[in-house]
């Protein structure tokens, strides 16, 4: 029976329990939100004791050798001793720069970290309001940035929207590790990238795009958005971006005509790479019109925002 320890407590479970579920139930203050290994809110730190490998999946170098661990993704299999993720202590400092409310409850959250951070631009961070409401935002800035920017969706009733709304510029917040696979790759200069979007899933990939562009990508990009509302809530931006880069070509379109126009989807060339973001549903919603345009599995990347499950 493995007994775990966290500070003076000590807390008995068994072998296979989920170390997630164990913290909860001996009155654990763990922070969680995906429960799916993504979002890295429920982060611990093993002192000692066996570290099972998909507890570690996904977090960067640094992180495994500090002993960081996901507890939703560990199974107990022995003894251990941890410790708790304190944002304050084991996150990067920051401060509002600026926020603002456009398109339909789209937030644009721009942050200024004490210390530059290196980051792919499409790669995620948990942003900590405070030691234990954080949520993971996609990176929508350039890693030559000195500000980090995130585009967030406002949930009504949602308590990470709620209390962000209060802030105000100078307000501190704490950031997490960058992390994900979401990211340009530099082999893919001569690869025809097409980019499909739904709501703040335009985050990531408008930086994507961005970086590709600066690397001198070669061949065409294409970025479609489904949007809600009126317009795409970078409508301007991304315009502007086009009528600047000729291999660019946008196509802004409302949430309501995705389905018909999945059905007119086409490839540019057969070694197109497709990028998908959004949420849950819509990804699932792309994946049979890129097969049955003829793209196989291997060359289709993405990445769904899973919400807070009660």
């Amino acid at each position: 029976m493995p007994e775990i320890r966290v500070g003076e407590v000590c807390i008995q479970a068994e072998v296979g329990d989920n170390m997630l579920d164990t913290l909860l139930a001996a009155g654990q203050r763990v922070p969680w939100s995906c429960r799916a290994g993504q979002c890295q809110t429920c982060l611990v730190q093993a002192l000692d004791g066996p570290v099972p490998a998909q507890a570690i999946t996904g977090l960067a170098p640094e992180q495994r050798q500090a002993g960081w661990l996901l507890a939703c993704q560990c199974p107990l299999a022995g003894d251990m001793r941890l410790k708790l993720h304190d944002p304050a202590h084991d996150g990067l400092g920051a401060r509002i720069v600026d926020m603002q409310v456009t398109g339909k409850n789209v937030l644009l959250l721009q942050l200024k970290p004490d210390r530059p951070i290196r980051f792919q631009p499409g790669q995620h961070m948990v942003v900590w309001l405070d030691s234990e409401l954080g949520r993971p935002y996609s990176i929508a800035s350039q890693a030559s940035d000195t500000d980090l920017r995130f585009h967030l969706r406002i949930h009504a009733g949602g308590a990470f929207s709620e209390k962000i709304q209060t802030m105000e510029p100078g307000h501190r917040v704490y950031l997490g590790a960058p992390g994900g696979h979401f990211h340009y790759d530099p082999d893919w200069q001569d690869k025809p990238l097409l980019l499909l979007a739904a709501g703040t899933g335009l985050a990531p990939l408008q930086a994507i795009a961005r970086h590709a562009l600066a690397s001198g990508h070669q061949a065409r990009i294409e970025l479609r958005h489904w949007y809600d509302g009126d317009e795409c809530y970078l409508d301007q931006e991304l315009r502007d971006l086009a009528a600047a880069h000729a291999t660019l070509i946008l196509h802004l379109r409302p949430r309501a005509e995705l389905a018909a126009d999945l059905t007119q989807l086409r490839l540019a060339s057969r070694s197109t790479l497709a990028l998908v973001c959004g949420p849950p549903a819509f990804v699932e919603q792309i994946r049979k019109p890129l097969f049955m345009a003829g793209l196989p599995g291997r060359q289709i990347i993405d990445e769904a925002f899973l919400s807070r499950q009660a």
